[in-house]
């Protein structure tokens, strides 16, 4: 990365609290998305590192190589505990490495204004010990086979179904000999 010119070193204040932490503010070396107004920097005895940072586009970063753990709870007002919010643009969770990400709770409730998309790259599985109930003006299903495909062939009288049973819905061949 190149060096900027005009640095204002005088600014740059820093303050060591032994050699496990230290606060750096007004560093003029460019990072990723320019000069940071300040930056934390703690470190263990396993040389676990964590730093927290704010830089001059507005980004604040918070970085940390072991767990990060958030508790609320034990004087809460109202019901909600934790609350994370963006006033404009998404709120993504990525994990990497095989990694899952896990939801425990009573109940689970997703709300959207629009559309809630699943995607998966291999399959989506919805277990029940009771009831899934779908509810809607329109519910449609498509598919090549499969016991609803088989259903759906049967009510319709062979609209839908297998790409067999489509072709030979009209036909003197009978649905129970394909």
């Amino acid at each position: 990365m190149a060096e900027r010119e005009n640095q204002n070193w005088e600014r740059r204040v820093i303050d060591s609290f032994g050699p496990k932490y230290s606060i750096d503010v007004n560093n003029p070396q460019m990072g990723e998305n320019g000069t940071n107004v300040f930056l934390q920097r703690a470190v263990t005895d396993n040389e676990v590192r964590q730093f927290s940072a704010l830089d001059e586009s507005g980004k604040y970063m918070l970085h940390n190589e072991g767990d990060i753990e958030i508790i609320t709870g034990t004087k809460v007002n109202g019901d909600i505990g934790i609350d994370i919010a963006t006033l404009k643009g998404h709120i993504s969770l990525t994990c990497e490495n095989n990694g899952n990400i896990l939801i425990h709770a009573d109940n689970i409730i997703l709300t959207s204004r629009e559309d809630i998309t699943l995607n998966s790259g291999r399959n989506i599985s919805l277990n029940a010990p009771q009831t899934i109930n779908l509810s809607a003006n329109k519910v449609q299903a498509n598919g090549k086979s499969g016991n609803i495909m088989k259903a759906i062939f049967h009510v319709v009288g062979g609209a839908a179904g297998s790409f067999v049973g489509r072709v030979f819905a009209n036909s003197r061949v009978g649905r129970d000999k394909l």
